[in-house]
């Protein structure tokens, strides 16, 4: 299901590049093994390498610029950082609508199992292309994702062995039930609109994409899980039996915020932390110690 065949890739093409002080953003494009090309934020500190790397991907309510703060963040530490954005999300929460048509292949695009595989191969091709990098440390590749990109990023760990560690905020352990009894906007919007017959047909395909199925086979990756005590959409029996099917090593903490962890800067700095030791050995850019269960 996952697998495709790499040709000779083109590389990132650069769309724009700025300089900051001490790294670069570059506004970049790739190809996707399927169709199309995949927006990401590059950005490089002006340090020679190689350098741990860091793979973004955002919830579904976000886009690529979700983590570009962080991303900010941990450029000035040394770190590489790519910031993908899921082609068939774009756009797709925010824009309004014109007609009953455009509506309906809205639904059936969000729905489409195809375009979840997709984006984890996209993702896939973002590694390779970050890989190929000279100054990233192919040794010290980490992923942090959120909420459907957690849910990514748990297909992951148990698919592509050139990630040392994964972070997933917010994770959806199982994503077919999130979307059959979920009030999470996209899961209602699926919900409310699909055909009857459509519908079951997206979730029997959707369950062999469980998160659950892969993060159990992650080792020896770790994986550190970040959970909100105030998910609107994530109970806490959800989030622990997640964790617990996963593999070690790993780690659990929770947080007194929401489901998009909104001004959660504790979350920001445990991620932080997380990546310096287990890259670095270092732990000195904390200011706040992190609330783990």
């Amino acid at each position: 299901m996952f697998e495709f065949k790499e040709e000779k890739l083109s590389g990132f093409e650069v769309v724009k590049s700025i300089a900051k002080n001490g790294f670069h953003i570059n506004d970049v494009k790739y190809e996707s093994p399927f169709k199309g090309k995949v927006s990401a934020f590059l950005f490089i500190p002006d340090k020679l390498g190689p350098l741990p790397a860091v793979i973004y991907m955002h919830p579904s309510q976000g886009d690529r610029k979700t983590f570009f703060c962080e991303a900010q963040i941990l450029a000035t530490k040394g770190y590489i950082t790519l910031l993908i954005e899921a082609q068939y999300l774009r756009g797709n929460g925010n824009q309004k609508l014109q007609g009953k048509n455009e509506f309906s292949k809205t639904i059936e695009e969000i729905a489409d199992i195809q375009k979840y595989i997709q984006t984890v191969m996209d993702i896939k091709r973002g590694i390779t292309l970050l890989s190929e990098l000279g100054h990233v440390d192919k040794s010290k590749i980490a992923f942090v994702g959120q909420g459907i990109g957690a849910a990514w990023g748990g297909i992951l760990s148990g698919i592509d062995p050139r990630i040392k560690t994964f972070i997933l905020i917010s994770g959806y352990g199982q994503v077919s039930e999130m979307q059959m009894t979920s009030e999470h906007p996209l899961a209602m919007l699926i919900r409310g609109f699909l055909p009857p017959e459509r519908f079951e047909y997206f979730i029997s395909s959707l369950k062999k994409l469980d998160a659950i199925h892969y993060v159990k086979n992650a080792s020896p990756a770790s994986i550190f899980f970040q959970f909100a005590e105030n998910d609107e959409y994530i109970d806490r029996d959800q989030a622990s039996s997640f964790y617990s099917i996963a593999s070690s090593p790993k780690k659990i903490s929770w947080y007194d915020t929401n489901h998009l962890f909104s001004n959660c800067e504790d979350a920001l700095y445990d991620r932080i932390k997380w990546l310096n030791v287990l890259f670095t050995g270092q732990n000195t850019i904390l200011s706040k110690e992190s609330t783990t269960n």
